[in-house]
């Protein structure tokens, strides 16, 4: 569970960027699988485990975890960790109880792949990884570039690697919408991004910020003094459109190298009731995605492509395509991720309980935020008011994972068609 590293989110993780990666560890035990062995930046509770196995049908006794010391570094399971000689010897000691294993990375980084030779456990891709290749599929400069090279359609936009650059960007950038995004190269989950604007405006769906500029006073070199870090000088600027239908699409390209669809699903925001928030909310995801059929037609037909020149290069693993349909119908690719994305676990969840067919007979939503002290209170509760998923109804709600100290938990929704889903949501959303 190597999510939030630096080749992911670059260094100096914020204490929300901390939290959320070690709520993330919690909802990533739905991976688990009998017999397995979890590497995690954090403990997981004993009671959330028994209650993946009941809920998946296996023995969650047969689990083990291990916690290893983060490198000094709070919730990020890094690469240096990873290949420290107690932590190899303590997994080592687990494998030699059975004889079959593979790696199973939310990140395939060049510690993992030096893990796997160490454990002498094969690795597809393991090559690639070990000359830190799949760092080229999660930063937004090398998506611009790549995805340039297959002719996906993009926002108008550039790379810049310093303040007169971006002054020069966004003055070219801005006529267009009137709107520009600023994006940090290794920024995760929108954390990275700021949306500039010479209008009156809410926040706006994709970044941590919306700032109302006055164009003529604008100064270049304290957002970049602001926006970069130690170890990331690249800024990439686009003209920023707004979205109509937000989504992604996942792909995994498997060890022989062919490439598997996963799911594609829609994402959810709302704004906050903060009215000094200047970022979305998040609420979750909507699988499958609710495109209409020309539309996921013609993101699939890229999408592929693009997953296609990243089997080229030799990564193999999960990746992530984010693409919007704008207010006047138009297809814009925005980033790609080669790791596990926010719908991975849903859809493992939903083949697991539903069949690999699910998406043309369910849908499958992410609540997040949902009120409640506990994942034991969520399910006492969806218990008492008769909508905790049933294994012969196929439907209903299961609690995922808490955050105790914010108060809230993320569930997943199962529903036989979109109204039954956005019922749940309400209901779930609305909980005193």
């Amino acid at each position: 569970m190597n999510a939030g590293t630096s080749q992911m989110s670059g260094d100096g993780l914020t204490a929300a960027q901390i939290s959320f990666t070690a709520n993330s560890a919690s909802r990533s035990a739905w991976f688990a699988q009998e017999g397995d062995l979890i590497i995690s930046p954090v403990a997981i509770r004993s009671d959330l485990l028994s209650f993946i196995g009941a809920t998946l049908d296996f023995d969650a006794s047969s689990l083990s975890l291990l916690v290893p010391e983060c490198g000094g570094t709070a919730s990020v399971l890094d690469d240096c960790t990873l290949l420290s000689n107690i932590v190899v010897e303590r997994i080592n000691s687990h494998l030699r109880k059975k004889s079959s294993w593979r790696i199973y990375p939310c990140y395939p980084s060049e510690g993992v792949a030096r893990l796997a030779a160490l454990l002498r456990i094969p690795q597809s891709g393991s090559e690639f990884a070990l000359q830190r290749g799949p760092d080229l599929l999660n930063r937004k400069s090398h998506f611009r570039q790549l995805a340039t090279s297959v002719g996906l359609p993009l926002p108008s936009g550039c790379v810049t690697t310093n303040s007169d650059d971006l002054l020069r960007a966004i003055t070219s950038l801005r006529s267009e919408t009137g709107n520009v995004i600023v994006k940090l190269d290794n920024g995760a989950g929108g954390v990275g991004n700021v949306i500039l604007t010479g209008h009156d405006s809410g926040p706006l769906p994709g970044a941590r910020d919306t700032r109302q500029i006055s164009w003529p006073s604008f100064n270049p070199e304290a957002l970049w003094s602001e926006m970069t870090t130690a170890s990331c000088k690249t800024l990439v600027v686009e003209s920023y459109h707004l979205a109509r239908s937000p989504f992604y699409l996942e792909y995994e390209i498997e060890e022989d190298g062919s490439i598997a669809f996963i799911n594609s699903g829609s994402i959810r925001l709302r704004r906050s009731s903060d009215q000094s928030e200047r970022s979305l909310i998040w609420t979750g995801l909507e699988l499958p995605s609710d495109l209409r059929n020309e539309q996921w037609l013609a993101a699939q037909t890229h999408a592929y492509r693009f997953a296609e020149l990243a089997r080229g290069l030799g990564y193999r693993g999960m990746i992530n395509i984010d693409a919007i349909f704008t207010s006047d119908g138009r297809l814009l690719f925005n980033e790609a991720n080669g790791r596990w994305g926010g719908g991975s676990v849903l859809h493992n969840i939903a083949v697991r309980l539903l069949g690999f067919d699910y998406s043309g007979f369910y849908v499958i939503s992410s609540v997040r935020n949902v009120r409640s002290r506990s994942l034991q209170a969520a399910h006492d509760r969806f218990v008492k008011e008769r909508f905790l998923f049933d294994r012969t109804r196929k439907d209903g709600v299961i609690p995922l994972a808490a955050d105790e100290d914010a108060g809230t938990v993320e569930c997943l929704a199962i529903a036989r068609d979109r109204a039954a889903s956005r019922e749940l949501q309400h209901r779930l959303l609305t909980m005193n």
